[in-house]
């Protein structure tokens, strides 16, 4: 279980040794793609089956473990609704388990009311109840927050850290190398530019080379990478269709008294919900990324470069930097809520026609 927390060796020692007699409340910090999320898990799944079992392993990474609750912001803060709720799971028995864990994703976006909200449950939890608060800015946390749990940090991930990890998993040293330096240090977004989401990342990349300054080529190339984010979008939802189905197994093969399997449900649902309604928005933001790093490359070459499974596309520097500043400008817009359509279309029509470099 915790060969996937990579590059943490010291943050995960501290994590078993406590896991067998776990505090009240825990605040783990680590940046972004530093392992956090899954150690935060592998932390959870500890608690509730100290013996090791793979079945609470694998249902607490993929956060189906029913005495595991997770909240993560809804939308830009965590709620006080949210807040009410993580007491009312708190104070609810565990399902199979002597330990229930709440773990708080990006606990940093807790309003002061909603962390007020929290403050008694955090210091005084029913004897069954832990919880495990991730945030990559602790600093935004309030005080009486932060004193209430133990802290724990976890470091940034390399390159080289990442890529080892890549190759772990089974991937070739090439792949591995290309989807590490694409990923910005964040192991989880390595993972998905190697997997589900490589063939968008793919259609982005290429889509500089194929621009030949004519507006009819823009639009049809529009057309086709909002093809590519939708078939990243349907295996989204695939794979959420395999974790419902999974849920209701697991569900029948246990059984979990009927209240418990609703709420069990309509967590998930809510879960699922949730990350659909932002993932074609998150879709976007990665394949404009990826044109972003073409033109990048452009600017670099012919020194290290990002997409190193292709020649660089040949721009004039100053038409490669306006295109960099066309990307930024148009990742800005997509926080107004534009039509992504229309904002793929004006991306395109205005970025530099361009060929492989010689």
């Amino acid at each position: 279980m915790w060969d996937r927390v990579i590059g943490q060796e010291r943050a995960v020692a501290v994590l078993q040794r406590a896991a067998g007699r776990p505090l009240h409340a825990y605040l783990l910090v680590g940046p972004r793609g530093s392992g956090v999320d899954d150690a935060a898990r592998c932390f959870a799944a500890a608690i509730v089956a100290p013996d090791g079992d793979e079945r609470a392993a694998r249902l607490a990474l993929r956060s189906m473990h029913p005495d595991i609750v997770e909240i993560e912001p809804e939308k830009t803060v965590i709620s006080v609704d949210q807040a009410h709720e993580l007491t009312r799971e708190a104070a609810r028995a565990p399902v199979e388990a002597e330990h229930k864990v709440i773990i708080l994703l990006e606990a940093h976006r807790l309003s002061d009311e909603s962390a007020n909200a929290i403050l008694k449950t955090l210091e005084e939890p029913p004897p069954h109840a832990h919880f495990v608060l991730v945030t990559d800015a602790p600093d935004e946390l309030l005080e009486t927050v932060r004193s209430r749990c133990q802290r724990i940090d976890l470091d940034s991930l390399s390159a080289g850290a990442i890529t080892d990890a890549l190759v772990h998993d089974g991937m070739g040293e090439e792949a591995a190398q290309l989807a590490a330096g694409l990923a910005g240090g964040q192991l989880g977004r390595a993972r998905d530019l190697a997997g589900r989401l490589a063939p968008m990342r793919a259609a982005f990349a290429t889509a500089p080379a194929r621009l030949d300054g004519s507006a009819a080529t823009a639009l049809r190339l529009a057309e086709d990478l909002a093809g590519a984010v939708q078939d990243a979008l349907a295996a989204r939802k695939k794979e959420h269709e395999r974790e419902a189905d999974e849920l209701d197994r697991d569900i029948d093969q246990r059984g979990y008294p009927d209240r418990a399997a609703t709420r069990l449900r309509r967590k998930l649902a809510e879960r699922h919900g949730r990350h659909e309604r932002f993932e074609r928005r998150q879709l976007l933001d990665e394949g404009i990324t990826a044109l972003e790093s073409v033109y990048r490359d452009a600017l670099v070459a012919p020194g290290p470069v990002l997409n190193s499974d292709r020649d660089p596309v040949s721009v004039a520097p100053a038409a490669a930097a306006r295109a960099v500043e066309l990307c930024r400008q148009a990742r800005d817009a997509m926080e107004r809520n534009p039509n992504e359509g229309l904002l793929l279309e004006w991306l395109l029509l205005h970025l530099p026609p361009a060929g492989h470099a010689p």
